[in-house]
């Protein structure tokens, strides 16, 4: 087992400059996919990723994509994950993955260690849920999940896919040909935070993913009529956010049917904006998340009907749409085995986990085997401004990270 340790500061000060990439006019530490300041992200990844000795280029959908030869070549190991946040997001989330990442070419090189397979890092555009409905959008183009509907989806505000990809410099005809070929590549891996309290809660420093949450993304648009608010008797009106507001409640009671399931509405609009007016248009965005692909069938079934029933009783039109429709993904268990092993004979201690959470990996591991490691997160606190993670949480994780790279070098044809 190699006993390299990481460089603490180093990687502390790529966090930190990276973390100040951020929109100053957005709360917490907010760099959306689709901004300047995502860009300005990827592109300092980029740059640390040259620094690292990576030759480094930009696919047709925004990843970044970095690689070290190996020693044989013609077989690839690949790293992974994002620098996109949520709006209003913490400073770890993705981040830390794709420092880890990097940190790993670098002491690989610092010790003259040279792998038999290439190492292949990749800085995934926009994982975070878009205006548009999509998530992990970046793994999805590089596995060939996206065509010219994905394009075509649209924002509340009626803006296209297509329309805002070249605020990105991605052209639209490029994105839909950037699959990657993954015959070569043996496994894929990648560090995160673990976003949620159970590691932190059982006092173990690594946790070994074996699934990750499969995802349901809804929209639903409500069609009423626009009245006055005072004149307007009650029985009267076709009130479009009080068919969203029932559909919104459903989405809570649902979630809460079913065992380590999630139900959240994100999303809210109403049109017009005015507290005298009867709500015309109500547009709602949320989602489904559990470990059991029934289950999220089940509830996007019974949503559908809630939403109807919402509708129909108050004279409103309703359009449901199911943007996305991601089953619970296994990890695979080659790939986790190894991380246990690994994370045994480093001497931490580790916790089998579900991930709540989406990741890219989620997606790459239709294509390849894939695992995941995480690092605990400070009172399970992730997705806002107090998303924390000791440094010294991180490091174990790092080099985890790279012993499993290590071990899976030797093992993997």
């Amino acid at each position: 087992m190699n006993t390299i340790t990481p460089e603490a500061d180093r990687f502390h000060s790529d966090l930190t400059e990276l973390a100040t990439l951020v929109d100053s006019d957005r709360p917490g530490w907010t760099r959306r996919a689709l901004s300047e300041v995502d860009v300005a992200g990827r592109q300092y990844a980029r740059s640390l990723m040259e620094q690292a000795g990576l030759t480094t280029r930009i696919d047709g959908a925004g990843n970044v994509i970095g690689v070290l030869p190996g020693r044989l070549g013609g077989r690839q190991i690949m790293l992974g994950s994002h620098t996109d946040t949520v709006d209003g997001g913490g400073r770890y989330d993705g981040i830390t993955g794709v420092l880890g990442a990097i940190e790993v070419v670098r002491l690989l090189r610092e010790n003259d260690i040279r792998l038999d397979h290439d190492l292949v890092v990749v800085v995934f555009f926009n994982e975070e849920p878009n205006d548009f409905g999509f998530f992990c959008v970046g793994s999805r183009a590089m596995t060939g999940l996206v065509d010219r509907s994905t394009l075509a989806a649209t924002d509340i505000h009626g803006r296209t896919l297509a329309q805002a990809l070249p605020e990105s410099d991605i052209d639209p005809e490029e994105f839909l040909r950037a699959q990657y070929d993954f015959s070569t590549v043996s496994a894929y891996l990648e560090l995160h935070i673990e976003q949620g309290p159970e590691l932190e809660r059982m006092d173990r420093q690594i946790g070994v993913v074996e699934t990750i949450t499969g995802i349901n993304h809804f929209r639903a648009l409500f069609t009423g009529r626009q009245d006055h608010a005072g004149t307007t008797p009650m029985d009267a009106r076709a009130d479009a956010g009080c068919a969203a507001a029932g559909t919104v409640l459903a989405v809570e009671a649902i979630a809460e049917s079913g065992a380590n399931t999630r139900g959240t509405s994100g999303q809210i609009a109403f049109t017009p904006e005015a507290v005298n007016v009867v709500t015309a248009r109500a547009a709602v965005e949320g989602e489904f998340r559990g470990p059991d692909g029934s289950w999220l069938q089940e509830a996007e079934r019974r949503l559908t009907a809630a939403a109807a029933q919402e509708a129909s009783r108050r004279g409103v039109h309703v359009e449901m749409e199911w943007t996305t429709d991601d089953a619970p993904v296994p990890l695979h268990e080659p790939i986790t085995a190894t991380i246990a092993e690994v994370t045994d004979e480093l001497g931490y201690s580790r916790a089998t986990m579900f991930s709540g959470a989406g990741h890219d990996a989620g997606i790459i591991a239709a294509k390849t085997q894939a695992g995941m490691i995480f690092v605990p997160s400070h009172d399970g606190r992730s997705h806002c401004p107090e998303e924390f993670t000791e440094l010294t949480d991180i490091l174990p994780g790092i080099s985890v990270l790279l012993n499993t790279v290590l071990r899976l070098d030797s093992s993997l044809g």
